[in-house]
Order: C-alpha cells, then structure tokens, then sequence
C-alpha cells in the first residue's frame, strides 16, 4: 500500500521530500517492478483520501472488498491520494507520476474508488492513471452522485444517509429530549455534512431546539459537552479537522466526545458504534465495500458498467452500543424491531451462574466462619472474657455442623478441628494439631495433598482436593477437602479456614456405574462377536448339508428325467429313495429352526420345554440330568419362559463343557409372586470373581434385567456350582403369544442367544 504523508522537516519544502520519494520509486521501479503477481490475477486498484488511512471506515471498506474478491484470481491494490483541494500542482502532478510510473507495464482491470474525494481524483485522472479501466464507487453518498455527471464506465452503489430515521430513534428512546446539539469538524467535508443535517432536521425544528456545534477548537467542544442542559441529545457527524486546524480520526474524535459529554450521543456511521455513540440508523462500511466488490466481480465476468442496471442504494441498519445502552438505562427491549446491539456486558449471574451454584453452601458457610473469626478478632481487642465467648461460639457453630471443619494457622499447622472432625478420626485434638492431621491421609495420596496444600497457602489462593482419610475404625474414606483463605481486618493474613465432605458412597456409586458400563461394553462387543460366530455357523450347515444335500437330490432327479427306469417297480424304489432324502434334508432344517427358536416353548410350556431340554442334553452328551417342579403356575408369560429356558439352556451347556461331571439337578418351584429356576452340579466348580468368561454368566443376568429378575452364582473350585434365579410373576399373569410385546430378552438377543450356545 502508498500512502502520501507530507512530513514537515525544517529547511526542507514538502514538495522536495515528494520529489525524492517519487525518483526512488522510479528508480526501485526500473530495478524491480512493483511486485507483481502471477500472470493470471486480475489487477483491481482501490484508491482511498490519504486521511482516511488506518481509519475504522477504511478498514471495513477494505474488508469487505477483500473477503469478496478472496475466492477470485484478483491482486487488490490499495493506494492512498492526497485529494485536498489546495494542495500544490506540483506535488499533485508528481503524485500522479508516481502512480503512472508504479503501474506501468501493468494492466489495471477495475477501480474502486472509495468516499467522494477519493472518485473525484480518480475521475480527474483516469485518462492518465487508469485508462480505459471501469470505475466502481464506493461509500459515496446518492446526493454526491447527483451533483456529479458520471462519465462513460463508473457505475457504484450509492449510500443513503437517513438523518431523521436515527433521530426518531433517539426520541424514541429519550421521549423527554428537548435540544439536539449537531456536532462537526471545520474541514469542508464536516461543514457540507452539517448543512445536509441542517435541512433534514429542519421540520423538525418546532418540537426540538438544534443547536450546531461545527467548526469549534477541539478543547471548547469538549467543555460544551460537558456541561449541556438536562433532556440533551448529541447528534455525532465526524470530525476531520477542528477549528485550529488540527486533525483527527472521526472515530478517534468520538472518543474523546465521550469521554466528557453528559448526554447520549447517536450517529449514522458503523464504525462509530464501539467509540462511543449509543447508535442509530447507521450505513456500514464494510457492507459497502462487499456491494462494491460484487459489482466489480460482474464487471471482471465480462458485463459493461454502461449495459448495468443502476443498483439502489444500500440500506442502512439500525446497531446499537451495548454498552452504551446500561450506561444510559436503556431498555433493549425498546430498541427498534430487528436492531442489532453488540458488545453486550455479560451479567455476573450469567457468567458465573454455575460456580455460585455449585459452591453456593459451601460461601454460605464459610461466611459464617469467616465472621465468627472476625468477631473473635474484634473481641480479643476489647477483652479476654469476650475472646473466650467469641471462641466458644465459633467452636459450637462448627461442632454443629454437618461437615469436617478444620482451621490452620500462618505456619501451615492445623489449630483447630471440630467435633466431627474428631469423631471421624476417633482422635484427640492434641494428636491432630501441628502436623498430626497429616497421619491420617493415606499414604498414597499425603505427598499429593500436602504439595497442593502447600502450593495454594504460599500463593493465598482457595484450594480443592480429594482424597482418603483413616476413619476411627481403620477404614479410609474419600473426602473432598476445600479451604480458603483468611484475613484480618487489616487485610493481613491470618491462616486457612477449610471443610471436608465424606464423598465416598458418591465415589463407589459413580465407580459401580463406570464398571457396569464397562461391562455392557464388553457384553455388546461379545454379542456382536457371537453374531458373527452364530451366522458362519448357520451358512456352513447350509452350505455343508442342506445345499449339498440339494444339489445331489437335484443330480439324481436329472438323472433319472434323462434316463426313466424301466419298470413301475423302479420308479417307485427311486421315489421312495428321493422322499427318504426329502424327509432327511426336512428333519435338517427342522433342527436348525429350533436351535434359532424353541417354539415349543410356546406350544408345550416351560415345564414340559426344560424337562425335555434336559431329556435331549442328557441324551447327546451322555449327562444324567435330574429333572423336578414344584407348583409352577401353568400360564407363565412367553418372554419369561423363554428368558428361563434360555438361562437353563446356557447353564446346562457350561455343565457339559467346564464341569468335569456326568450328574446335573434342575428345578422348577413356583412360589407366590415369584417363580424359581435352580441349576446346580458336583463338578469342578469355578471362582465367580475371577472368572472372564465370555456371554454365559453376562447373558444370563442381562435377560434377567430385561424381565426385573436376579441370579446369585454359587461356585467354587472343587466344590461344584449352584445357579438360583428368582423372577417375579405378574398379577394377574396375563399369556402372550406375540413375543415381540413386552420381550426385549428373545426379540433383541434371538440371534445372539443362539449363538451362546456354542461361545459360552
């Protein structure tokens, strides 16, 4: 970027110093050009007033002209002109010189000239900077447009600046404002701008008094402010020069306005709001600049600025100062239908919400702690009687409360443990004070703790740990521990104030869950696996048996088709042969049905479905299987007799397969409200809390939580294993046929329990 800044150097005329910058830049020009891009980025020139460098304006312009063209092979260029009106023919046409010398060799495929000064210099030139390249304006007012006869190829879009629209809005919210003070700068943009306000605002001259505050020094403007009547408001334009010639950034102006003025402020310009301005119906830079780049992005696709329909001008926003606003008591809710407010200031309760709720007791307390110290502290200096009554009171608030209280002193030492504290511990406050306390913590947590401890004292800063501490009875309990810090009324140091909280039925609840978790986890990955497992078995009895079955069924029927036997008598033989096949492959599938469903569960019940389960097992694997039921209820719900054959089936099977025993005993007992399964074995026997296993035992109690039942596992090495399950029976019992109502055990694990068969 070029920016032209005369810079006053004594014994040497600005138009010397431009001179020079201009030789070095032809001369840098000959060496290297002016960095030049590849060869296919388009060049897009955005020239901007010199004075406006740096400004918020600008800085939104460029923003949004840039995040437009970002996507687009386009090299923006920013250039910064003197476009003051007296400055020296001289340095301007050196200026220009500079420029045509910059770009030459260059081809300049757009312009984008930004505030009104700035296409005036663009249009004065344009023959000699920039010829035969489209102009597209930008930030220019539509009332500079209509004094202005644009050539051939400059097309923008205007803006509109609506004085009264934020006037209405600042009446809106200041029903009781009687005077508006117009405030602007002494340069001729800032006196143009006030006599715009001067005939918006003049309807409205017989409700309001207007005063103008234009063209004053900077240090009077600010004393006026300072001290306006009541029922004021301040009506911001911008200040580019005031009126000892000294100039200024608008928004660095606005600044220092507000910093002093006893009034509102409102504005018609984005970048103001954040600098000071309550807000109001303001145009925003950087929407400018997007609409001037998607002009030029239509241009640069080939559209003529002279075959372009004249865009309208942008509208403006109503934005609004967040901060402003609860400085001025204003209520968002008065603000104008879809206004925008930003830099809000959070609430405390908003931000800290969740940390006063949850240490909201804790405060509680420890406020009543901290004021019994201070009222000991105060007391002590008056008299020893009323020390020893403030230290007695404090004792018997903290032996009443329902947590381990704890106070140490400037050395670190513990100097005082409550009641609780000590029936906890079932020590003596001689044994606990000093460092007694430490002997407490469990060895594999003191050197952690007392780092912490020690870490927060040194630095005075709240702290919290968790960890065990010896019981009287030898058991070591979590606790949370919290202390603060704690002061005289001096502000000096005085120690630690702390409180613990047994925490460890929380601690063994959320380990239970984070177990039981685990433990679904695995039974889920070991469902999948015994899926998996299940349908390699199922395709290789298909594929083994049934589809080799079938297809030599298949090649002897083709055989026979090709060559009929002779007589009735072979015809029937081979028909008997293929309806012995049939009945066999028949028998297959019938086999592999019920492995995958026992339907005769369904149809013959639970008692006659385990007694033959017991039957079959006993008979295919040589195991002498005892069979008896007491008073079991002949309508028994399917989902629970297909859960308790299921946990039957998968018992019997870990029988055969880990016991080492021929004899097995299962009952059946119906008792009121419940009904009782009992599988047991003289076997091997096994040790239930060391056992991994796969679905068996993890199958069983997952069906059984399906169904409110439980199963207790009685088992040790050598000693055999005796599996008793209780279901409870519903009142009255109501018989199901459709398993999938109320049967998440055999509609969700069908496969899966199928396949426990073979895994467990």
């Amino acid at each position: 970027m070029t920016s032209w800044r005369r810079t006053a150097v004594p014994g040497c005329p600005g138009r010397i110093w431009l001179a020079l910058g201009v030789v070095a830049a032809v001369v840098a020009g000959d060496a290297r050009p002016a960095e030049a891009g590849p060869n296919d980025r388009r060049l897009v020139v955005v020239v901007y007033p010199e004075n406006t460098d740096g400004s918020p304006g600008t800085v939104g312009a460029d923003h949004g002209i840039r995040s437009t063209f970002a996507a687009e092979p386009v090299e923006v260029r920013n250039e910064y002109v003197n476009t003051s009106g007296g400055i020296d023919p001289e340095v301007r046409r050196l200026q220009v010189a500079y420029l045509r010398q910059k770009y030459a060799g260059r081809k300049i495929e757009l312009v984008i000239a930004v505030l009104s000064s700035a296409l005036d210099f663009t249009l004065a030139h344009r023959a000699d900077l920039f010829p035969g390249a489209p102009v597209v304006y930008c930030a220019v007012d539509e009332r500079e447009i209509g004094k202005r006869r644009l050539p051939a190829g400059v097309i923008g879009v205007p803006t509109r600046v609506d004085f009264p629209a934020t006037l209405q809005i600042a009446r809106r919210l200041h029903p009781h404002a009687r005077r508006v003070y117009v405030v602007a700068g002494a340069s001729p943009f800032d006196t143009g701008w006030a006599d715009e306000a001067r005939r918006a605002f003049s309807p409205y001259e017989p409700e309001l008094e207007f005063e103008y505050l234009v063209g004053l020094p900077m240090n009077d403007l600010l004393a006026r402010v300072a001290a306006l009547p009541d029922h004021s408001l301040i009506f911001y334009l911008h200040i580019f020069q005031d009126g000892t010639g000294k100039t200024f950034v608008p928004a660095e102006a606005l600044e220092l306005l507000a910093a002093r003025a006893n009034a509102p402020i409102y504005g018609r310009v984005d970048t103001h709001v954040g600098r000071g301005i309550v807000g109001g119906h303001v145009f925003t830079f950087e929407a400018e600049g997007r609409s001037a780049a998607r002009l030029g992005l239509r241009i640069l696709a080939g559209e003529k600025p002279g075959e372009m329909a004249a865009p309208g001008a942008n509208e403006s926003v109503d934005l609004f100062d967040g901060r402003q606003l609860r400085r001025w008591g204003i209520d968002e809710r008065d603000l104008p239908p879809g206004s925008i407010v930003r830099f809000r200031e959070p609430t405390f309760w908003g931000e800290y919400r969740w940390h006063v709720v949850s240490v909201l007791s804790l405060i509680a307390f420890e406020a009543l702690l901290i004021a019994g110290l201070l009222a000991q502290r105060v007391r002590r200096r008056r008299s020893e009687a009323a020390l020893r009554e403030s230290e007695a009171r404090f004792r018997l608030m903290a032996d009443a409360a329902p947590v381990l209280v704890w106070v140490a002193g400037l050395d670190k030492g513990g100097t005082y443990f409550n009641r609780p504290w000590l029936e906890f511990t079932g020590r003596s406050p001689d044994l606990e004070l000093g460092d007694g306390w430490v002997a407490g913590i469990h060895p594999d947590d003191r050197a952690r703790c007392l780092n912490l401890y020690a870490t927060c004292f040194d630095a005075r800063k709240p702290f919290e740990m968790v960890y065990r501490l010896r019981r009287h009875d030898g058991e070591y309990r979590w606790v949370l521990d919290q202390g603060v810090p704690r002061f005289n009324p001096d502000g000096t140091f005085a120690g630690y104030v702390g409180a613990c909280l047994d925490i460890t039925d929380r601690r063994r609840t959320e380990d239970e869950l984070r177990a039981s978790q685990r433990e679904l986890q695995a039974l889920a990955g070991r469902l999948i696996e015994a899926q998996e497992t299940e349908r390699r078995r199922i395709a290789r009895e298909l594929h083994d048996d049934l589809s080799q079955g079938l297809a030599l069924l298949s090649v002897e029927l083709d055989i026979v088709a090709r060559r009929p036997p002779a007589s009735t008598a072979e015809v029937v033989g081979c028909l008997r042969g293929f309806s012995a096949r049939v009945r066999d492959l028949s028998a297959d599938v019938h086999e592999l049905s019920h492995q995958l469903h026992p339907s005769k569960v369904e149809h013959l019940g639970l008692v006659a479905s385990v007694q033959g389960l017991c039957h079959e097992l006993g008979q295919h694997h040589g195991l002498t299987v005892t069979f008896a039921d007491h008073d079991v209820p002949e309508a028994i719900p399917v989902p629970m007799a297909l859960c308790l054959y299921r946990i039957a089936q998968e018992a019997l099977q870990n029988v055969i397969k880990h016991a080492d025993t021929d004899r097995a005993r299962v009952e059946l007992t119906g008792l009121p409200g419940e009904l009782r399964l009992r599988v047991r074995d003289d076997g091997a026997g096994f040790d239930p809390a060391g056992r991994d296993g796969g679905l068996g035992l993890l199958g069983m109690r997952e069906r059984l939580t399906l169904i409110g039942g439980q199963v207790v596992v009685d088992s040790r090495p050598g000693g055999g294993t005796r599996i008793d399950v209780r279901v409870p029976l519903p009142e009255p019992v109501a018989e199901s046929k459709d398993e999938s109502d109320g049967c998440p055990a055999e509609a969700d694990l069908v496969t899966a329990g199928s396949a426990a068969e073979e895994s467990s």
